[in-house]
């Protein structure tokens, strides 16, 4: 299995004037990230973005992800560390998923992702989360394989998936992909068989696109704004029982 939504990185992002009420943080010379949530929280949340990078719609998740669940929300980037957000949808596809697979694999962010867990321990964090939307759905698990910092990842219209990121898995894994999405069942059957199967969970949204959570939302469409509140409750629901 080798999962790319052919909808994936199709359509520009939307932008619905929203208003962050985070900070963006220069936690290193070359790696801002967002911050929202308590100062002295002791449970994080990191989020991976999609392919647009830091853009308001995704800050705007991670303002209600902080307020609901009460732990500190980081949006480290990634990708593009601080410098300027190329235009990905004018490549060709296939220069497209190279340029991601290289600079979002988990050897290309292993070092960022260091500095982020390392910054939140000193801020007196001790567990913490992953919600990857897009290419980060791919990346979350294999984190939370190579880090035990990480106690657990929701996968949200995640893209790049292959079954041995199952495998690599070592913490509980909640999957919400879009109707663009393929099915994983599969994916799924493997994390169920670990010893913490019993906390991973899966839910398909049928009925919204690919990046119906960040790039792709429409905060004017109101069955939108219903299926990401829903994602959001499911992710505070799992990062309770996890963290």
């Amino acid at each position: 299995m080798s999962s790319y939504s052919e909808h994936c990185c199709t359509k520009p992002a939307i932008d619905n004037n929203c208003t962050p009420k985070g900070a963006l943080v220069n936690m290193l010379p070359d790696l801002p990230v967002y911050v929202i949530g308590p100062e002295n929280a002791t449970k994080a949340i990191v989020v991976m973005y999609d392919i647009f990078g830091l853009i308001d719609n995704t800050k705007k998740f991670c303002d209600v992800l902080a307020s609901e669940s009460g732990c500190k929300v980081v949006m480290p980037d990634f990708l593009f560390k601080g410098g300027q957000v190329p235009n990905l949808l004018a490549l060709p596809r296939d220069e497209l998923i190279a340029w991601v697979m290289e600079h979002g694999s988990i050897d290309a962010i292993s070092e960022a992702a260091a500095q982020v867990r390392d910054w939140l321990k000193a801020q007196g964090v001790t567990r913490c989360g992953i919600v990857g939307l897009c290419w980060g759905g791919k990346v979350g698990p294999q984190l939370t394989g190579r880090d035990s910092f990480y106690n657990g990842a929701v996968l949200v219209h995640q893209s790049m998936m292959d079954l041995k990121d199952a495998e690599e898995a070592g913490a509980p894994i909640l999957a919400l992909p879009s109707k663009d999405e393929p099915d994983l069942t599969e994916y799924m059957n493997i994390l169920y068989k670990k010893p913490f199967g019993d906390k991973c969970g899966h839910k398909r949204f049928d009925d919204m696109p690919h990046g119906f959570v960040a790039g792709g939302a429409d905060f004017s469409d109101e069955l939108n704004v219903k299926r990401v509140q829903e994602v959001i409750q499911l992710t505070v629901k799992f990062m309770n029982d996890v963290l």
